[in-house]
């Protein structure tokens, strides 16, 4: 009887490690699989740094690129260029033009209200384009987004536009200048 009683414990620790793997499979490859389905519809683990070559500039701060065949929509991250109707608008949807028509590298990490993927863009050489506008005179920090840049370019940003008040170029050169945020606020409380 007591041998009988080993074998069934033996065969009962048996059946238990067997199911202990089998159910500790199972639960690493839901893990992978719920880890890779995440991956593909969050956003951040979409958008990653990738080339872009811009086709359409709507704007100083916003332009469109193909991906896979389809159309993507761009917002800059870290500063926000003057509004068509602004003055020097279209020098600074120019200037961007000019800073990556050969292409750029796109580091998007969330869409804004508008559909479009909100990015920190650089130079094919990796030099961010925000600072690059701002010292230009061809836009201002909105502070609203202002802590979603990395220290480092925020202080470039900071620095890069105070060097363009100080200088008095773009759109700091004018006798009024109005920022984009405030240009979009008059017209919307008309």
């Amino acid at each position: 009887m007591y041998a009988l009683s080993q074998g069934t414990a033996a065969r009962s620790r048996a059946l238990a490690l067997a199911g202990y793997f089998a159910l500790r499979r199972r639960v690493l490859l839901a893990v992978i699989s719920i880890g890779c389905f995440l991956a593909l519809f969050n956003p951040t683990a979409a958008m990653a740094e990738e080339i872009c070559k811009p086709i359409r500039y709507a704007d100083g701060d916003t332009f469109s690129f193909k991906r896979d065949g389809e159309l993507v929509r761009v917002r800059l991250a870290g500063y926000d260029a003057p509004e068509r109707g602004q003055p020097f608008s279209a020098r600074a949807t120019e200037h961007l033009r000019m800073l990556t028509a050969g292409g750029a590298r796109c580091d998007c990490y969330k869409a804004d209200r508008y559909g479009r993927s909100v990015c920190t863009v650089r130079t094919l050489a990796g030099a961010n384009v925000a600072p690059l506008m701002l010292v230009a005179g061809f836009g201002c920090i909105d502070p609203r987004f202002e802590n979603e840049a990395d220290p480092v370019d925020r202080d470039q940003a900071r620095a890069a536009l105070e060097d363009a008040q100080a200088r008095r170029v773009g759109m700091w050169s004018g006798v009024n200048p109005q920022c984009a945020a405030e240009f979009r606020r008059e017209k919307r409380n008309g």
